[in-house]
């Protein structure tokens, strides 16, 4: 148990019912381990503010959006613990992408290269030459449809302005005339 009366930094910062910041001394009880099913059942405890730092017991307890936010808290605290800044919608991505699929999936060879992607996508993280080796064995054919394939192959992904093609039809504009552009 923290008592919030010598510990500064431990109190709870709330505006007051005219408007002023005031700090609040709440005790909080900081543990090493957790069973969160069991603290968020017991009386007297503040469900919105209890959390566990444990992402798969969260998972096992509140479910895989709860995991994606709180993996993305977690991330952020760590990176901005030495002042260091990545922008939020770097983190989101990074954390939908390992919650995805309605479970959580390491960010490594174990977790993305087990993914139903197509080979050129596998070898641009970790293991290049063991995921071109295995898709050549096996015949595997990439249809190109990802940003990394894209850039990786010099070619424009299949995304903003490079989504569709512009044809200019030559017949029409040989019979186009000008618009005047006197708007004084």
């Amino acid at each position: 148990m923290v008592n919030p009366k010598a510990d500064e930094s431990k109190k709870r910062i709330q505006t007051s019912e005219n408007g002023e910041i005031e700090r609040i001394a709440d005790w909080l009880l900081e543990t090493d381990e957790t069973s969160l099913k069991k603290v968020l059942s017991t009386k007297d405890v503040d469900s919105c503010r209890t959390f566990t730092n444990d992402v798969v017991e969260i998972f096992d307890v509140l479910g895989i959006e709860i995991v994606r936010k709180a993996i993305e808290r977690e991330m952020n605290h760590v990176i901005s613990f030495d002042g260091s800044y990545v922008n939020y919608r770097h983190l989101a991505l990074l954390c939908d992408v390992m919650t995805t699929k309605g479970h959580l999936m390491a960010i490594t060879r174990h977790g993305i290269n087990r993914q139903d992607v197509g080979p050129i996508m596998r070898c641009s993280f970790e293991e290049t030459v063991d995921g071109l080796m295995e898709a050549v064995a096996h015949a595997e054919q990439d249809p190109l449809k990802g940003i990394s394939e894209n850039i990786l192959l010099g070619q424009l992904a299949k995304i903003g302005t490079g989504s569709f093609d512009l044809l200019l039809d030559v017949e029409k504009c040989s019979s186009a005339m000008e618009l005047p552009m006197n708007f004084a």
